[in-house]
């Protein structure tokens, strides 16, 4: 019985002397790695030591990706980044799909959430707990501490301190001109600092109804954008950071100017019926590519196919000022599971896909398809992208707007998609009807727009402590 006593006592210390030191490799490189200027390091950095680094592992680690891209961009991003990661091998988790929340709500049951993540709503993958904040390893990332990432884009999936996640995609609304249509017309082309009162002229000069040739289509979205244009303190739909802001005069301003351009001006065949429109242009044709509409209010996303299939020599606007001018941006965003098992390999996925130069030099190659505005202000990344064969010419005038402008709020503001649902969609609809008129209902639309993200973020600042 001693034997035994004495033999369990040596194995117990043996154990202590073990556990000692592994706490003291590790509280070292936890007070070894540099925090970020602008930020205080966190008191511990579980995400960044929980597992090796990927170089450092005995073989080849695997991640899991869940991404809506088409398999044919899966599998070119895939390979370009194991080219130079050969230490990590990335697979498409194919179990998530549309409806995407609701797949990702499923894998997430049954405790098999992807190490990397596209979302759909950050708030929604954060409030439930997804999400690994991803601070602690941008505050060691050397690339990262450079400081040439959009600081007003990363904020947007910044809550509470930390950082769940990092935009991946980036697209402008911006108007497309179609220049064959201004010179037919002898219609000056507008600068970049064009006003709202130059576009609408414009846009009546352009418009030759019995030719069914229109001056301008998809306006009706300008209402969510124009408001920053008329108030330069509000964003997104009058949010000015903290609240939404339907009772300003800045948002009648808007409103009341595209409902002029659609409804009294008839620059736009968005007013009309569908068979009218399909006996003008043909059964499931567009206006635009037909060179049938001088301009048109699109997303960046746009210029590859324009490029490619329009027959008119087109180029591209910020949208104009009124009393300030600011571009709409359009993000997409992905996270780092919190339950990965692998977060070092993971990290390195999500920072060659955002703001690794590695990343963007190898996506900008002509070879590859033209996607998401670049992440990251570098004059050599900028060069690669905007001498490509497929890009116009005013977006050189975009770009240079990017850290002023203004981001759409449905994927990261807290109980906004609700409230496009619920709240705003219904209202519009009552107005559009002739139900209801904007100056009634603005102070209520306000009050339950606010009160929808209130709870909402609420809700998330509670999962974020």
């Amino acid at each position: 019985m001693k034997k035994i006593l004495a033999l369990s006592l040596t194995l117990i210390m043996c154990l202590t002397l073990v556990l000692a030191g592994c706490s003291k490799k590790n509280n070292g490189a936890a007070s070894e790695s540099p925090s970020a200027s602008s930020a205080s390091p966190s008191e511990t950095t579980p995400a960044a030591t929980e597992t090796a680094s990927p170089s450092e592992s005995s073989g080849p680690v695997t991640i899991k990706w869940a991404t809506w891209m088409g398999q044919e961009d899966v599998e070119r991003v895939i390979k370009a980044f194991e080219a130079t990661h050969p230490n990590i091998k990335v697979e498409k988790d194919t179990s998530v799909d549309w409806p995407w929340n609701e797949k990702l709500s499923a894998v997430a049951a049954a405790g098999q959430l992807p190490d990397v993540m596209w979302t759909f709503g950050v708030p929604f993958a954060a409030a439930n707990g997804w999400l690994e904040d991803l601070t602690p390893f941008l505050e060691k990332d050397i690339e990262y501490q450079e400081g040439k990432t959009f600081k007003n884009l990363d904020a947007t999936a910044n809550y509470n301190g930390k950082q769940y996640a990092l935009v991946h995609s980036l697209f402008m609304f911006a108007i497309n001109l179609n220049l064959d249509l201004f010179e037919k017309e002898n219609v000056p082309v507008p600068p970049v600092t064009w006003t709202v009162d130059d576009m609408r002229d414009a846009a009546i000069k352009l418009t030759k109804f019995n030719e069914h040739q229109f001056g301008m289509s998809g306006i009706g979205g300008l209402r969510e954008t124009l408001p920053a244009q008329f108030d330069p303190n509000l964003q997104w739909n009058t949010w000015d950071g903290e609240k939404f802001n339907f009772t300003s005069p800045a948002f009648k301003e808007a409103v009341d100017y595209v409902d002029g351009l659609m409804y009294s001006d008839k620059v736009t065949y968005d007013i009309y019926k569908p068979e009218e429109i399909e006996q003008w242009f043909g059964k499931d044709q567009w206006p635009w590519m037909l060179g049938k509409v001088a301009m048109q209010y699109d997303g960046t996303w746009s210029i590859g196919g324009n490029s490619k299939n329009a027959k008119f020599k087109w180029d591209i606007r910020p949208i104009p000022s009124a009393v300030g001018q600011k571009v709409p941006l359009i993000t997409d965003y992905l996270g780092m599971s919190k339950s990965s098992k692998n977060k070092e390999a993971a990290f390195e996925f999500i920072k060659w896909v955002t703001y690794s130069k590695e990343g963007w030099m190898e996506r900008l190659k002509p070879e590859w398809p033209l996607g998401s505005v670049p992440l990251i202000n570098d004059q050599e990344v900028w060069d690669l992208y905007l001498n490509r064969k497929d890009m116009p010419p005013g977006m050189k005038d975009l770009v240079k707007m990017i850290p002023d402008g203004f981001v759409d709020l449905i994927k990261y503001l807290p109980g906004y998609q609700v409230g496009l649902d619920t709240v705003y969609g219904p209202t519009f609809k009552d107005i559009k009807e002739k139900k209801a008129k904007l100056e009634d209902v603005a102070a209520d639309l306000e009050k339950r727009m606010n009160t929808t993200y209130k709870e909402a973020n609420e809700q998330l600042m509670n999962a974020a402590q």
